[in-house]
């Protein structure tokens, strides 16, 4: 029984499937049990058939229930969560808010409520993502991209992930200071590198370093299709077209996913780390110390935080972290109803 829901959730096929292969496990197993019994051997093949194919049905129901299950418990008792910091060096202070391409809505609302608190009290926005100004940077970003993700509309795959995690895009709730963007330009700022920057500097590691070069000697050439992310995104297309059933538990199977997927302190670094993680912090941390702006608040992708506090404190030894607050960035999508008493609808 505990495995009904999810079986029938994922479709008559899957339970189907079950119960042929526990028809063939009840059907070795009785012969076994007649050749090893003498008093089963005189009972029907039948009857113990029968009483095989019932346990096999729920041992296996349970082996395929118990992993969605226990996703549910992940994304509660392991929460994924972001930082958000404040640093000083006595004349600047910027406060660092660590990102999440997609995630909870309750995660990016309390973002941009500090975000529009922040710019209340004279700060400037900074916002992250690649810039790509020319057609020649663009080829580069999209060529980037797919080596990265396995393909090119970078956006348009976070927001397809969300939809089926049940989860939102961070770009659709920036969009809410879109208005404030427009009266106030210079409060807003893309603090990012140029895709031809990251390609310069990937050409240099390239050059120079002899162990990048080897680790990236096959990059920009055709993957096979069964790689982990032409396979997720496969995924991702099968559950956008799915039920309403198999949308809830690809979402329970996707949110656990990414709350166990969380990066560890000790992580070893990606191969693309240089490039995409390293350069980009150099150029961050530079432009924060030539800025005469002296009020930041930064929204960028959670792992550069260590990078950039190092950058920073190479530039100027009395960077400090001040406060820290930790927001979660994964949870299950709430529907709420209430009743109205005494209105007529």
């Amino acid at each position: 029984m505990l495995g009904l829901p999810v079986l029938l959730g994922w479709g008559a096929g899957l339970l189907i499937g079950l119960v042929l292969l526990a028809a063939a496990l009840a059907t070795a197993s009785a012969w076994m049990v007649r050749r090893l019994s003498s008093a089963a051997s005189a009972r029907p093949f039948a009857a113990i058939w029968m009483r095989a194919l019932l346990g096999w049905t729920l041992v296996i129901g349970v082996l395929v229930a118990t992993p969605f299950y226990w996703l549910m418990v992940v994304t509660e008792t392991r929460p994924a969560v972001v930082p958000q910091v404040s640093l000083t060096n006595g004349t600047k202070r910027v406060v660092f808010q660590g990102m999440q391409h997609i995630g909870s809505e309750h995660f990016y609302q309390a973002v941009v409520y500090d975000l529009e608190k922040a710019l209340s009290e004279g700060y400037v926005s900074w916002y992250e993502g690649v810039q790509t100004p020319t057609p020649e940077s663009q080829a580069f970003f999209e060529k980037l991209s797919h080596e990265l993700v396995g393909g090119t509309d970078l956006s348009g795959t976070y927001k397809s992930i969300g939809e089926v995690c049940g989860m939102k895009f961070q770009l659709d709730y920036f969009a809410l200071l879109e208005a404030d963007k427009a009266e106030h330009p210079g409060r807003h700022l893309v603090a990012d590198v140029d895709a031809l920057e990251l390609k310069a500097e990937y050409e240099r590691l390239m050059r120079e370093d002899p162990v990048f070069a080897k680790a990236h000697a096959k990059d920009f050439q055709p993957k096979p299709a069964t790689n982990d992310n032409a396979v997720m995104l496969m995924a991702v297309e099968w559950l956008k077209h799915g039920s309403a059933s198999q949308k809830t538990l690809g979402g329970v199977t996707c949110r656990g996913l990414f709350s166990l997927n969380q990066p560890a302190g000790n992580a070893a670094p990606g191969r693309m780390e240089p490039v995409i993680l390293d350069f980009r912090n150099r150029a961050l941390a530079q432009r924060i110390m030539q800025t005469p702006d002296d009020k930041i608040f930064i929204t960028y992708g959670a792992a550069h935080l260590p990078g950039l506090v190092a950058e920073l404190r190479k530039l100027d030894p009395k960077w400090a972290v001040g406060s820290v607050k930790w927001l979660r960035t994964i949870e299950a999508p709430e529907h709420i109803e209430g009743q109205l008493r005494g209105l007529d609808k």
